[in-house]
This record gives structure tokens, C-alpha cells and sequence, in this order.
């Protein structure tokens, strides 16, 4: 079985705020969550992370992929539309580990749809009823939740 360790960033980031967030991690491929969250005022943290979608970004920034067009952003547009008070906030994780030597586009497939299948975020379609990739572990790091913290996924 391929292990692969993913370091998620400490803190998030607002989703309309991407192309001006000054995280330099946002210029690198990864994996990305968005959250439905709402901030708390008195204690300066966001709370009531809500786990939407999963992405990743292989040939592309993670500041370039997130704000594209996809089909699943309707439902987490729509998740904010019916939620009041709730913002729509991304996680970025990095790759921090791999027993794998290379990094292809099949392999970061297959993390984000071991990502999907463990953790079924509301808008992803795809992974969510079965895995078909490699044997593989995925171990979450820094600060994932509300991702769980070892996925492990067996075609």
C-alpha cells in the first residue's frame, strides 16, 4: 500500500479572497477543502466548519485552480445562499510525505478521491460511493479538520 502524509495550512482562507491571500503555499499544486464556516467575532476564529468539496491542483497554483469554474460550486454556492451567517472559507494542504518517488496526475486523483470517499464532502459527485485507485493511505496533518485523519482506500 502507497502511504502519503498531506500537511494542511493553519488557518483558512475566505473563497473570494484566494487571488489576494498572501499565503505562499497558494502558489504551489495541492489539495484544497472548502468549508462552510461562520466567524466568531469575540474569539476571532471561524467555527461550525461544514466540509463541502475537495479539489486538487496538479499543473496548475492552487491560487489559479480554486476561483475556476466548476459544476459542484453550484452546491456550495447554494450551501451558503440557504445557510445565514455562513461564509465559504479553503483549506490548503500539501503533499509532506509520499512513498511514491514521483508526483503525477494519477496519484493526485487518486488522493483526492481517497480524500472524497472517506470524508463524502456535501458538493464532490465523484468518490463518493467507491474508491478505484491504488492501494493507499492518506494521513492528514497541521490543521485538517474537519477532514479525519487517515483515509485508507483499496480498489
Amino acid at each position: 500500500m502507497d502511504t502519503v502524509s498531506i500537511k494542511w495550512d493553519n488557518g483558512v482562507t475566505q473563497l473570494d479572497r484566494i487571488k489576494d491571500s498572501q499565503n505562499p503555499d497558494m502558489d504551489k499544486s495541492g489539495f484544497y477543502a472548502i468549508l462552510g464556516a461562520t466567524f466568531d467575532e469575540s474569539s476571532k476564529t471561524w467555527k461550525g466548519l461544514k466540509l463541502l468539496y475537495v479539489g486538487q491542483a496538479f499543473e496548475q497554483t492552487l491560487r489559479e485552480r480554486i476561483p475556476q469554474e466548476h459544476d459542484a460550486y453550484k452546491c456550495v454556492y447554494d450551501y451558503k445562499k440557504n445557510h445565514s451567517g455562513t461564509d465559504l472559507v479553503v483549506m490548503i494542504g500539501l503533499i509532506e510525505k509520499s512513498s511514491i518517488e514521483k508526483q503525477t496526475r494519477q496519484i493526485f486523483n487518486d488522493i483526492e478521491c481517497c480524500l472524497i470517499f472517506c470524508n463524502k464532502p456535501a458538493c464532490n459527485t465523484t468518490c463518493q460511493e467507491s474508491y478505484s485507485g491504488r492501494d493507499l493511505e492518506v494521513t492528514n496533518t497541521g490543521d485538517y479538520k474537519p477532514l479525519i485523519e487517515k483515509c485508507s482506500c483499496s480498489a
